[in-house]
Formats: C-alpha cells, structure tokens, sequence
C-alpha cells in the first residue's frame, strides 16, 4: 500500500508560515492540517517525556486541550480548518496524555476523508521547530512507516524576523524600543548558548531536520524567494504552485503593512519602523552563519 504524503513544516515564526499554510491549504488545495494550523501535537508529547529529553520551557498543553473547540472561532478560514470526526473522536484525539500512536492515527483518519480533493495532510506547528534531534529520531521509524515525509522551512531576512518576534506584544513596544534606541539590543536576545533567540539559528535547525528526515526530503525555503518565484517550492512539492497568498511581510513596508484579513498574527507588532543597517552590522555573524551551512547568502537578503 502506497505510504501517505506528510507536510511537516518547522517554522520559523514570523517569517511567513501563515500565509504559507494559506498558499497551499487555500489557494492551490495541496495539503489540509486537519482542525487547525498547529496544534503542537509532536511537542506536547516530547513535553510529556521531559526526564527523557530534557526540559521543555514552553508547555503547551493547554493549547492542545483547546483544538477541537478552538479552531471553529472566526479569525481564520473555516474551509481549510473543516473535518469529519465526530464529537467522540475529538474528545478521543485531543486528550492527554498524548502519544505518537495518536498522532499517527489521526493523521491517518483525516487522510481518508481529504484525500479526494488535497495531495496530502500536514503539521504546520512552528513549535515543530524547537524538537530535539533525539525525539524525532525516536519517533522518525513510526512515522515512516506509514507517511512519506516532506520537511519545509521558512527563513526570512533574520534581521527582520527577529524585529516582528520582539515586538509582535503591543504591550512591550514601547519599553522594548526606547531601550533599543540607547543602543541595547538585548531586546533580541534570550538565555541560550549563543546569546540569541534560538529560532535565529536557521542552520542548527535545518542541520536537525537533514539528520532525521534526509537532506533530500528537507526544503529550506528563503521568504522573500518563493513570494517572487514559486519553481523552487513546485519543485520541491513535486506540484505546480500557481499562486501565493497575500503576505503582510511582503513586500516589506515596516509600519505601512497592509491589514489583511486572517493575518493579524502579521501585522499586530508592525507599528516601528526598524533600523535595518544599524541591526544588520550588530547581528551580522547571523548570515555568517547561515553562508557556512547554506553556502551563500539569499540576494534578497543583502538589500
């Protein structure tokens, strides 16, 4: 029997995935994520056996407790969050404690009542992400046993994506930039070994992924590259990709971003308009970085 096709994308935050999930759950029917975009489902189970892998910081259980409820509000697209289980398989579904064998059953179910109209299911949890190599490889036989797995990720111009992360809260801006404008740009920077915001670090996690799923099935996808040209992506998905959504981030307009419908998560934090060239000569060891794994640096990314 022929395996299942599975999307898993693994972020990264506020560079796009939205409008990504839009792009091919919406405009060209490729794939469906089942109730909603991201329920976390892998980290919430890699949560639950913390003495195995190590601590997780962000429990996102109770996001998970609330997917069969939550994804019927207004804010996104009921089309592209529709199924067909029942009250009593939801309940089933999304309770805990979790496991990969539900997951994978899920995922399975769903298949059989999308699969006439899409090419496949997928996970578009950003949280996805943030998996320790040791999980997914644990996890990795199970799941390709029956799923035939494609790994997307998308980068944006880093500099950018860590000015939308920092400031997405309203309720921090303020603070966050008079402290910027002093010339402190720890507003960027978290406790982890490299001084940043972990998900800044776009080759560890693509390294990750290459090792679990294969480098050949693992699809680093630049932002502002797709939006103009979609080849790559088509190629990569093995299907034509005729348009994209519209994207708050491009073209990038800082405080002038348009309001689209269904992409608040975008434009909330674009009120302050960035300083590009002061930030890009603080970080610049970030694209160093990602020219050692990548072997250059996007165009795209250098204007």
């Amino acid at each position: 029997m022929a395996k299942i096709k599975l999307l898993l994308n693994v972020g990264i935050p506020y560079a796009a995935t939205t409008p990504l999930w839009y792009t091919l759950a919406w405009d060209n029917k490729y794939c469906h994520t089942g109730h909603c975009k991201e329920p976390h489902w892998l980290d919430v189970i890699q949560f639950e056996q913390q003495e195995k892998y190590g601590k997780i910081k962000k429990d996102r259980r109770g996001w998970f407790l609330k997917v069969p409820t939550s994804y019927k509000k207004k804010g996104k697209p009921s089309e592209i969050q529709r199924t067909s289980f029942t009250s009593e398989e939801e309940q089933y579904f999304f309770s805990l404690p979790t496991s990969i064998e539900k997951y994978i059953e899920y995922f399975k179910k769903h298949w059989d009542s999308v699969k006439n109209e899409y090419q496949c299911v997928a996970d578009f949890s950003n949280s996805n992400c943030t998996l320790t190599k040791d999980f997914m490889m644990d996890i990795r036989d199970q799941i390709l046993d029956v799923f035939d797995v494609k790994v997307i990720m998308v980068f944006r111009d880093p500099v950018r994506r860590l000015w939308s992360s920092s400031f997405c809260n309203e309720n921090h801006i303020f603070w966050e930039f008079e402290n910027y404008k002093k010339g402190d740009v720890s507003v960027f920077r978290r406790d982890t070994k490299r001084g940043i915001e972990s998900l800044a670090n776009y080759d560890v996690i693509y390294n990750n992924h290459c090792a679990v799923w294969g480098k050949q099935n693992v699809f680093p996808a630049i932002m502002e590259k797709i939006w103009k040209d979609t080849s790559e992506l088509s190629n990569f998905l093995g299907y034509k990709i005729d348009k994209m959504h519209r994207n708050v981030y491009y073209p990038e307009l800082g405080s002038k971003s348009p309001h689209y419908e269904y992409l608040k998560d975008q434009w909330v934090g674009e009120t302050i308009d960035i300083d590009y060239d002061r930030l890009r000569s603080k970080l610049e060891w970030l694209y160093t970085d990602f020219e050692r794994t990548f072997g250059y640096i996007p165009e795209e990314w250098t204007k």
